[in-house]
């Protein structure tokens, strides 16, 4: 493809040649002369300089040296939409595998694609164009919208409701029973079935083996009543992640790897959970809010919040005991020699 088909189909202005023929992409160190490649940052100037690439996706302002390019607002998400391009993923053909269990009461959509050996449950309803991999297993009542793909070992519990264009990776499971239970008067436990189900918005991504519970009526929470775990419109959830019941994840959010959400979590929009981070229960996240790795919630975040630790503690606390930690050695040091001098305390071997 050349340079200049690759400009027309992504709608961006090209300077230099179109005849330019790509063949590969690649970052700047390992691109070669027929290699489209990107520049994210101003920093990376040097880099590019030194790049042997065919071609760049650039910013407006960037000094291309005379170098092909396009030119962008966004050029990271820009590259990733050459990779599509490019390397464009191929679709299993419409149609039923014939080892696949599908009752007479489901609904498909045209162009659906059901792989080997899945299994549909009584009335589901499948959107067209939706592509089903192998081994998927899809309880009764399940809904999937329009142009999703659902990967092999998913599994979508009783009522799960999917919106348009999303993608539910290997092993996921969603709509299984939270961990919720109510006491006897004995003391003994009981188990709440959980049977509202999950709800994912339009253009959400579920990463691999992560979790999202299904919840029971009566969540009560600033004036809410949640009778079902609800993921918002553009919600990217990285590999194992763990979304309990009751849980509501706004628009545009992202949860990274190996971070949990307890139950009755409300997460604002466009809110980042930076990997293995966590939230106690029956919190509220506000908008704009970033929780850095590892860390852990106690309690609510006003919107444009910037946590960190465990505790989490504003991100600028947070660096100030960082660095004041390395001194704490010392200073327990220095505390006992104050102590010796004055009698105070006992007497302890310096270390």
């Amino acid at each position: 493809m050349t340079i200049g088909a690759v400009a027309q189909a992504l709608e961006l202005p090209l300077e230099g040649s179109p005849d330019l023929e790509i063949t590969g992409l690649a970052g700047l160190e390992d691109a070669g002369p027929a290699d489209l490649s990107f520049v994210s940052a101003a920093k990376h100037a040097g880099a590019y300089a030194s790049s042997g690439a065919g071609a760049c996706i650039v910013f407006s302002d960037f000094d291309a040296i005379e170098r092909p390019c396009l030119r962008s607002a966004s050029p990271y998400a820009d590259f990733a939409r050459a990779i599509e391009l490019l390397y464009p993923r191929r679709r299993p053909d419409p149609g039923v595998h014939p080892t696949a269990v599908v009752p007479g009461d489901v609904t498909l959509g045209r162009d659906v694609s059901i792989g080997p050996y899945t299994v549909i449950g009584s009335g589901c309803q499948i959107g067209d164009a939706t592509v089903i991999h192998p081994h998927v297993t899809l309880y009764a009542g399940v809904e999937i919208g329009a142009d999703c793909e659902i990967h092999a070992g998913a599994q979508l519990r009783e009522g799960t409701r999917l919106g348009n264009r999303v993608v539910i990776e290997n092993g996921v499971v969603l709509g299984s029973y939270g961990f919720g239970h109510a006491f006897r008067a004995d003391g003994t436990r009981v188990t709440i079935p959980h049977v509202s189900p999950v709800e994912l918005g339009d253009d959400t991504e579920i990463g691999a083996n992560s979790t999202i519970d299904a919840s029971h009526p009566g969540h009560p929470r600033m004036g809410h009543a949640r009778t079902q775990t609800r993921i918002g419109r553009g919600v990217k959830v990285d590999n194992l992640v763990q979304i309990a019941h009751g849980c509501t994840v706004e628009d545009g959010t992202v949860v990274c790897a190996q971070s949990a959400l307890a139950g009755s979590t409300w997460v604002g929009k466009r809110v980042t959970f930076g990997g293995q981070s966590a939230s106690a229960g029956h919190l509220h996240v506000g908008d704009d809010s970033m929780v850095g790795a590892r860390a852990a919630l106690a309690g609510d975040l006003p919107p444009r919040s910037q946590v960190l630790g465990t505790p989490s503690m504003p991100r600028r606390l947070w660096v100030r005991y960082s660095v004041a930690r390395q001194y704490l050695p010392g200073l327990v040091r220095r505390v006992r020699r104050i102590e010796e001098k004055l009698g105070l305390g006992e007497k302890k071997p310096r270390s």
